[in-house]
């Protein structure tokens, strides 16, 4: 069974066992005006995931204009650096993705069956923001807000953020990460570390989000979900097992990688 019809046959399982990356061809939106939210027809492509050859833990969801014998059709909402785009999707197709995540935000509204989707960007105002990391996510949080659209009276609107990125990060989630690392044969996951990122004064992880929806071709009625992923560093030693004990030996294997953090998270309806 090749990895997109893993991810098919059960999306939550899958980005439990992968830290899903997205990889999109170039120049998708054009030339569009930033702090400004950008409404966009309804942007079909396909998606193939695919393993990436060094990392063992990681999925690549690679989205192109072309089908492939192991792709599957979808929407795709591209993201526009310091600003936002918005679409309504249908029934075309049973499967939404957008651009990786690493600090935006993700609103769904509407109807089950006609979601509307925007991407929200503020990587200039966090950027551009003195002070504290807090004041930075809060200043960048403001704006991104600002170009949500808003929701319609009686709609229920729901957000995927960089705080629920940040909530992700807990000591069950790094357990979890490092219990499903895979070894290779005859190492053991000697040590395990996650990446940590110097921002503005502040050490913290370095995460990523893999937005996702899902459509039900029975009801026609869509869900959407997140995912979290974490970059890792550390080692695997080789040896052999003498009595119950591990005798290491001199061999290592370095790990440079992305793990999920956890199964994927309903977020809307």
């Amino acid at each position: 069974m090749t990895s997109t019809a893993n991810f098919s046959a059960n999306p939550t399982t899958f980005c439990g066992n992968y830290s899903v990356l997205v990889a999109e061809p170039p120049g998708l939106l054009g030339a569009l005006a930033i702090n400004a939210n950008h409404v966009i027809a309804p942007m079909r492509m396909h998606a193939t995931f695919a393993p990436f050859a060094t990392l063992p833990s990681v999925s690549v969801c690679t989205i192109g204009a072309a089908a492939t014998a192991s792709s599957v059709g979808c929407y795709f909402l591209p993201y526009l650096p310091d600003g936002a785009t918005t679409m309504t999707i249908g029934g075309a197709d049973d499967y939404f993705f957008t651009s990786m995540m690493t600090g935006c935000s993700l609103q769904v509204f509407g109807p089950a069956a006609a979601p509307t989707i925007t991407h929200s960007n503020a990587g200039g105002t966090f950027n551009g923001t003195a002070g504290t990391l807090a004041a930075a996510t809060a200043a960048a949080q403001i704006q991104i807000n600002n170009m949500f659209p808003a929701v319609p009276l009686g709609e229920v609107g729901h957000t995927a953020t960089r705080l629920d990125l940040n909530g992700a990060y807990t000591p069950g989630s790094q357990l979890y990460a490092r219990n499903n690392y895979p070894a290779l044969p005859g190492y053991r996951v000697k040590d395990f570390n996650f990446d940590m990122v110097n921002t503005k004064g502040t050490n913290r992880p370095e995460l990523g989000m893999f937005s996702f929806g899902v459509r039900n071709p029975g009801t026609g009625d869509w869900t959407f979900y997140w995912s979290a992923s974490a970059s890792v560093h550390g080692r695997q030693k080789s040896g052999h097992t003498h009595l119950g004990f591990i005798k290491v030996g001199v061999q290592n294997n370095n790990i440079v990688d992305e793990v999920s953090l956890g199964g994927a998270v309903q977020f809307w309806p």
